[in-house]
């Protein structure tokens, strides 16, 4: 090969190991970004198999009474009590206050939003377990002998905290792990799967870039013997 053959060649492998460097660069970017996704998934897989509801005693005494999601009907049967009869009444003892605002929260617009009260997801349980929503609660008359008088309250209002009431405890909300383990598994399959494809693919890449920069070195080798041979001749 000639001395402007091989110069020629030499551009060209130079240009194709650039461009092979350029996708072997692209190719990690993407598997780095693959890395990142199956950290996300792996985070929204914990937040969900770990995720907790407020579980209300509304009837009894705290250790023996019913248990169940808090909800805004939840609320209310536990602090508005119930006439002779047995029936609910409707005055509220208890209000949710918005933090952000210092506004009490229309308790049946957040009843009828509330669908999902029964899961962390639900606003009620989401903004109380982020601090948002606050419960207050109405107080009871005292009666001269010091004890609360039943039915009777005052025009004070006491702020609690479910999480240092007994009425009140925090569970682990399972019924949505079998759906959370399944769009995992899916979620991690797929993005395994694309970065055997890009591992396949740069292993490709590096083989073909090997094999230029052997060629490289072939052509850089003719053309010194090339330019060796010229000065030989004309000296």
């Amino acid at each position: 090969m000639g001395l402007a053959a091989s110069q020629g060649r030499l551009l060209l492998l130079t240009a194709r190991k650039s461009n092979l460097e350029l996708q072997a660069q692209t190719i990690s970017q993407e598997r780095s970004l693959l890395s990142m996704q199956q950290e996300t998934i792996a985070y929204d897989y914990s937040q969900k198999t770990n995720n907790q509801i407020y579980m209300i005693s509304t009837t009894g005494s705290e250790k023996t009474g019913e248990r169940v999601p808090l909800s805004v009907k939840a609320l209310r049967a536990r602090y508005n009590g119930t006439d002779e009869s047995g029936k609910a009444l409707t005055k509220d003892r208890v209000r949710i206050v918005d933090t952000r605002t210092g506004k009490t929260v229309d308790l049946d617009k957040l009843q009828r939003s509330d669908a999902s009260s029964t899961t962390p997801d639900g606003p009620l349980q989401r903004n109380l377990q982020m601090g948002i929503y606050v419960i207050k609660t109405q107080d009871l008359k005292t009666a001269d002998d010091g004890t609360a008088a039943e039915g009777e309250y005052e025009d004070t209002w006491t702020t609690i905290s479910p999480a240092g009431q007994s009425e009140y405890n925090l569970v682990y909300y399972t019924d949505d792990d079998a759906g959370a383990k399944a769009k995992y598994d899916q979620a991690l399959a797929r993005v395994q799967r694309l970065d055997k494809q890009l591992e396949i693919k740069l292993n490709q890449v590096e083989t073909q870039h090997k094999a230029i920069e052997t060629e490289v070195e072939s052509v850089d080798k003719v053309i010194s013997n090339n330019i060796e041979g010229s000065f030989k001749y004309f000296s």
